[in-house]
């Protein structure tokens, strides 16, 4: 099931990173957005890499992507690629290794497949979660670590955590959640909202690697939403993913 969808997002993720790792090579221009995020060109020219791969070989499909102009098309589509041509644009004009194309596809609002690749590092994270059952949830009595932002470690801005956690700061959200969902990390958390195309795609990592992923309070996230923003972010082990949800929902109000 979406072996064809799986092998043409892989293939479409592989070619933006080439282009992604050519300009950083050469050379890269860059400009803010309004709200005053980073873009450069690369982004841009990602974008249209994977846009002209996956809807011209799925043209039903809705899209939702941070370098595309976003339109109500998508909200009746069952099934919608959702991408970050770079997350971690940052990491990635920085040259620091921790920045990643992200592609995702939901199905009906839930994730169907991710594929999340490291051009810097040439790392390819890809699976099918449709179907995918969650591991037997466990309790760690041991030191765990907790997969961060960069930025939210520089900054601080990380949420009170149990004294067993560790945190580790790490540039991609998405490339964070292939970690983990690799074995890679136990947990990624953070407390500051996220757009769906930020996870979408390592969510599907997650959940086909049996982990549990939801909003920091533990609440499911739900796709390709008039509102793209997700609450905040979880994910980990289910026992471990439900030991954090619990304790961060007597700070909830």
């Amino acid at each position: 099931m979406l072996e064809e969808e799986l092998r043409v997002a892989v293939a479409a993720a592989r070619r933006a990173g080439e282009e992604v790792a050519r300009y950083r090579r050469e050379g890269v221009r860059y400009s803010r957005k309004e709200g005053y995020e980073l873009v450069s060109e690369a982004d841009i020219h990602a974008a249209e890499i994977l846009f002209d791969a996956l809807t011209g070989r799925f043209p039903g499909d809705g899209w939702l992507s941070e370098e595309h102009t976003d339109t109500d098309h998508r909200l009746d589509r069952e099934r919608v690629w959702i991408v970050d041509p770079i997350d971690g644009t940052r990491e990635y004009l920085q040259g620091v290794p921790e920045y990643a194309v992200s592609v995702g596809l939901v199905i009906a609002g839930k994730p169907a497949l991710g594929v999340v690749y490291n051009p810097a590092v040439d790392e390819m994270h890809a699976a099918v979660c449709l179907g995918a059952g969650e591991r037997e949830p466990s309790r760690l009595t041991r030191k765990f670590d907790v997969l961060i932002g960069r930025g939210e470690q520089r900054s601080d801005d990380i949420p009170p955590l149990p004294p067993e956690a560790k945190t580790r700061g790490v540039g991609s959200v998405a490339y964070r959640l292939a970690l983990v969902a690799a074995g890679r990390g136990d947990v990624v958390l953070t407390a500051s909202g996220r757009s769906e195309w930020d996870v979408a795609a390592g969510v599907a990592l997650c959940k086909a690697a049996g982990l549990r992923a939801s909003d920091i309070f533990g609440e499911p996230i739900q796709f390709n939403k008039q509102d793209t923003w997700v609450r905040g972010l979880l994910a980990g082990e289910p026992g471990l993913h439900e030991q954090l949800a619990r304790f961060f929902r007597q700070f909830k109000r």
